[in-house]
């Protein structure tokens, strides 16, 4: 009993804190992903300032290009991250691509105003894409280093802190000092506080212990053939896992949704409640909390309904809060006396379907991201990982650009009902499929019982 206990002190998040070199990788993870969801939200506002200042028409699709922009690394780095990561010194690539960000922050700084709109969106969408690539090899390489500088018994507490770390760092970089720098600092300071941030971290990986890279012989057909062989080998491991599958797709469902509301979210903010787009914080604010609150009471939710259940519920959950989101502005206009309610309670209602969504979300994204950590061998899990950020980046690809051209041409309030349907269709027919595949297993265990106990052993 006092071997237990003492087991499950040293597995705790305090004990693992109490690391000095995975707390340190902690404190890098926490800055860069802060200031990388800083940044998204910046991008987000200086484009939409783009498209009002010039009046360019589809500034929805503007905006959703610059996701695009940032999310098409992981599409053709993405299987190539996994395994430099697998193979290089992980702390002096970390420190690298650190600076690296820093950089590509920095020549956000160089886009002037004044120059033509069209080669200003091209310049930010170039930028993002280089700030994309060094962020995209940086995720597997934080990950697999987790391993190396905590013991083998404290791996899931290291883990379950990573993941709420990084839904922390959307809330508070996406949601809160994201808006709050803008607001009182201007874009330009929020640039140069996460180049100072990125600096940082640089210098602080370089404390950690040395992470040499493995020897590895390679093989004939050079260096080009060798990639190609891990790349494989991550992708053969994922196809030959049922389970490993399906937590990627339910991970690359939450994920596409996420962007394509983000992507539509200053529009919707601007017209449709009535606010400033700056004021998206408004809206994100009450679902990151959403999402922090579901990550914390997911583990007791999950011993109750186990976690197919879960996600399936969840889905169709966040499909009706979507669906909740797209109708409060026009039901309220038309329950309201005078045909236009105010703006305060458009404002407390949609955020109150948006913290929903956001608990769902977490519902969807932690037993998955579980499945995920649990059905990956270490020695390929970076892999597994930059595999799995190719798929659901292509997969989110087009559902994004064509989102955001469906809002240019038909309105943002209906191309959210239109993806409100679709989650649910997809989240209903799961939950009939997951009931009737129960219900034939009963079936079947009350047939065999009834024929006798010989057929039961056989």
């Amino acid at each position: 009993m006092s071997r237990a206990a003492t087991s499950q002190r040293e597995d705790s998040i305090g004990a693992v804190l109490r690391n000095g070199a995975f707390l340190r990788l902690w404190i890098v993870q926490a800055l860069t992903q802060v200031a990388q969801n800083m940044i998204n939200f910046a991008l987000l506002l200086r484009v939409r300032d783009v498209v009002e200042a010039h009046d360019l028409a589809q500034g929805n699709t503007a905006i959703s290009l610059v996701i695009l922009a940032f999310s098409l690394p992981a599409i053709l780095f993405g299987p190539l991250a996994g395994v430099v990561a697998d193979r290089v010194n992980k702390r002096a690539l970390m420190a690298i691509l650190n600076v690296a960000r820093a950089v590509a922050v920095l020549m956000f700084l160089l886009i002037r105003p004044e120059w033509h709109p069209e080669t200003i969106l091209a310049a930010y969408y170039v930028v993002t894409f280089l700030f994309g690539i060094a962020g995209q090899f940086f995720a597997p390489v934080l990950g697999a280093t987790i391993p190396l500088v905590v013991n083998r018994h404290q791996l899931v507490s290291a883990n379950a802190l990573f993941n709420l770390t990084f839904t922390a760092a959307q809330l508070v970089g996406f949601a809160a000092a994201g808006p709050v720098f803008v607001k009182l600092l201007g874009i330009d300071t929020l640039f140069i506080s996460t180049v100072v941030l990125y600096i940082a971290c640089a210098a602080l990986v370089m404390t950690i212990p040395p992470t040499p890279s493995r020897a590895v012989a390679v093989p004939h057909g050079g260096l080009a053939r060798m990639v190609v062989n891990d790349i494989k080998e991550g992708l053969v491991y994922i196809l030959q896992d049922p389970i490993l599958m399906r937590a990627i797709g339910y991970l690359t469902l939450a994920q596409t949704t996420f962007l394509m509301v983000a992507a539509l979210g200053p529009e919707f903010i601007s017209g449709v409640i009535g606010l400033d787009k700056e004021d998206i914080g408004y809206i994100v604010a009450p679902a990151g909390i959403g999402v922090l609150v579901g990550v914390l009471i997911v583990p007791r939710v999950l011993r109750r309904f186990g976690r197919g259940w879960l996600i399936d519920v969840a889905l169709t959950l966040a499909g009706l809060m979507l669906g909740g989101l797209a109708a409060v502005r026009y039901v309220l206009d038309w329950i309201w006396l005078d045909g236009a309610s105010p703006v305060w309670l458009v404002t407390a209602i949609a955020a109150a379907f948006a913290a929903l969504l956001g608990m769902c979300n977490a519902f969807i994204l932690v037993p998955s991201q579980t499945m995920l950590q649990e059905r990956s061998h270490e020695g390929v899990r970076a892999r597994v990982y930059a595999t799995f950020f190719t798929i659901s980046n292509t997969a989110s690809f087009i559902p994004i650009f064509f989102a955001a051209a469906f809002a240019d041409l038909f309105g943002v309030v209906q191309v959210l009902a239109v993806l409100a349907i679709i989650i649910v269709g997809l989240g209903g027919s799961a939950l009939i499929h997951r009931r009737q595949a129960e219900r034939s297993k009963w079936e079947r265990v009350r047939t065999l019982h009834r024929q006798g106990p010989d057929v039961l052993q056989s």
